[in-house]
């Protein structure tokens, strides 16, 4: 090998080596936006202001210098007014508090100068609080009324008549009233305190338990509300469309190194009879969990692009494609690097962002008349979309990765021409995994299997609650009193959407 070569190939040898750092350094700057960088992702025409402004200025293509002048001219000219704060708020608040009236008033009544003692002639009011009563414990000591009947004697002795309270506690002999597991179970699944921090807090407040004592508690509540659970099952499955996605979830009971997981199931916004949200327990990711879940399921499920969401496995299902999920991956590359091909990533958002924008201009009051308007308005910009990634010479890296997931799940994507009820995105289900992704960071893990369905139970209850429009803490006070009643109460008495409820327990 001659001179020549040998440095033609060093150089190839050094242009691969540098490739491979380079898409390291993306690599590295892209997990660092994950875990340290913003969140969340607006789906208006500002979507590009969650970029940085340095990202933004070198991937934008320049424009000339007076544009640049005008806007120059335009930030100084800027005039920022604060915002008028809201005026009789607060006041409107404390009048509707309990009114405590506490007088200063002087020590001695009397003028320092000529020693004589002072007149009132009125008071003022120097400044209004709102002051918090501490939690306190109160037993109430339920009585049975006893009667006589002085004209019966069966068998030679007193006819002793008592009245039945219409109640009966859930757990005799204990600590637990309704008020007291209701609170648990807000703490724990809306507040994500753990429960050994609960014990501190009751204990503070003079109250004995400890964290087996109310882990117990909970999982036998939830046993009692499982009936509850199934039924709203069944009625998110009879939907046309529902939001599918799986969030990990350790549990200390299953085998080491064995990775659980909460799949959960949302209807969505539209066209749905009732707003639910469904957790369920599984202790892998197996895409036979979708069989289990949905049984005889045949309508369009929205998803993201994992394989187990496969139309060879479940032909009957329509699995649908988050134009969210595609459009991350290009958010991503255009969060992380500052030159480049992510200019190409970002006309990619700019294009995805107007395929958003028509989508939310439709107007429309069936499902089909959708389905029609998406075929007409809609469909231009996705086809826009698909030719300008068909047109992009030799990617490499995240964006090659990017483009890849996007055409992968174009077919998917474009039955939203057929289905009026496919959404674009599959938010609503991440946003309704959101607090107990909380729950676990502060709690970790359950301990058992019959732990970690009662926590699918009560997360399932509380986030079909808040979708409703009802204030959790009275939701659970409300049900938590059905179970109490001697009588037998029909499902239907228990759901969020239940006119009753809908009266007492609404925000």
């Amino acid at each position: 090998m001659d001179k020549d070569q040998k440095i033609a190939e060093l150089l190839k040898i050094n242009a691969e080596l540098q490739k491979q750092v380079e898409q390291q350094a993306e690599t590295i700057k892209l997990l660092q936006n994950r875990i340290f960088g913003k969140k969340t992702e607006k789906l208006d025409k500002n979507q590009l202001s969650l970029f940085q402004e340095e990202d933004l200025e070198s991937l934008v293509v320049e424009k000339d210098s007076r544009q640049k002048e005008a806007k120059i001219e335009n930030k100084l000219s800027r005039v920022r007014h604060r915002k008028a704060k809201p005026s009789g708020c607060r006041a409107e608040f404390l009048d509707n508090l309990e009114q405590v009236t506490v007088v200063h008033d002087l020590a001695k009544q009397t003028c320092k100068e000529c020693c004589h003692k002072l007149k009132p002639i009125g008071k003022r009011l120097a400044y209004r609080e709102a002051v918090l009563k501490p939690a306190e414990l109160i037993c109430h000591n339920h009585y049975q009324t006893t009667y006589k009947c002085n004209h019966c004697h069966p068998k030679g002795g007193d006819k002793i008549i008592m009245a039945v309270p219409d109640k009966a506690p859930i757990f005799p002999h204990s600590y637990y009233s309704a008020s007291v597991l209701s609170e648990i179970i807000l703490d724990k699944y809306e507040l994500a305190l753990p429960l050994h921090r609960q014990c501190l807090k009751f204990n503070s407040i003079g109250l004995p338990l400890n964290t087996k004592q109310i882990s117990r508690a909970v999982i036998e509540l939830s046993k009692q509300l499982e009936g509850v659970y199934d039924y709203l099952t069944q009625k998110l499955l009879v939907n046309p469309v529902i939001h599918m996605d799986e969030t990990p979830f350790r549990v200390l009971a299953e085998k080491e190194r064995v990775t659980s997981y909460f799949w959960v199931m949302r209807t969505t916004k539209e066209f749905a009879n009732h707003q639910i949200a469904v957790f369920r327990y599984a202790n892998n990711r197996r895409q036979e969990n979708i069989q289990d879940l949905v049984g005889d399921f045949k309508n369009a499920i929205m998803c993201d692009g994992y394989t187990g969401y496969s139309d060879k496995k479940y032909p009957q299902i329509d699995f649908g494609a988050c134009l969210v999920h595609i459009r991350r991956k290009f958010v991503e590359i255009v969060k992380i690097l500052k030159h480049g091909h992510s200019s190409t990533a970002l006309k990619a958002v700019e294009l995805l962002n107007k395929i958003f924008d028509k989508e939310d201009k439709l107007i429309y009051t069936t499902a089909t008349e959708k389905a029609q308007k998406r075929l007409k308005y809609v469909k231009p910009y996705v086809d826009k979309f698909y030719e300008f990634l068909d047109g992009i010479q030799n990617p490499g890296g995240k964006l090659k990765q990017a483009i890849h997931y996007a055409q992968n799940a174009r077919e998917r994507l474009e039955k939203i021409y057929k289905i009026g009820e496919m959404p674009l995105s599959n938010n609503p289900v991440e946003q309704a995994i959101r607090p107990a992704t909380l729950v676990r960071k502060n709690s970790l893990f359950a301990k058992s299997v019959a732990g970690a369905k009662a926590n699918a139970i009560f997360h399932t209850l509380i986030e079909t609650a808040k979708l409703n429009g009802l204030n959790a803490s009275k939701y659970f006070n409300h049900i938590i009193s059905l179970l109490e009643l001697r009588k037998t109460v029909e499902i239907e008495a228990y759901l969020p959407w239940n006119p009753e409820i809908q009266a007492k327990c609404a925000k």
